[in-house]
């Protein structure tokens, strides 16, 4: 292999493991945005929306987080959700309570 051809290899290589640990990081920043913001959609017309908003707020265990998914249970006519909203509901008081 000749020096210019190995040189033009490892240029690539750095540039593909750029472009690879950029994407994670984006990807990364998308992620945690979405999350952060699904807790304000609880109480959004999307079934989807809502369970997402769950398992954010499940992960979050806070008074205040626990009073919204008591209204939020109390709100929801979904038996499956009103149901994934109790479960969320008794592991926060439990993480709380400890």
């Amino acid at each position: 292999m000749t020096t210019r051809r190995a040189s033009t290899l490892r240029d690539t290589s750095t540039w593909l493991a750029a472009g690879f640990a950029g994407g994670v990081m984006a990807g990364a920043l998308l992620w945690r945005r979405t999350q952060g913001s699904a807790s304000a959609k609880l109480f959004a017309g999307s079934p989807v929306n809502r369970a997402a908003a769950l398992a954010w707020l499940g992960r979050h265990p806070s008074v205040a987080n626990a009073r919204t998914v008591r209204d939020y249970i109390r709100w929801e006519r979904s038996p499956a959700l009103r149901r994934r909203g109790e479960r969320v509901l008794a592991r926060m008081l439990t993480a709380l309570e400890s």
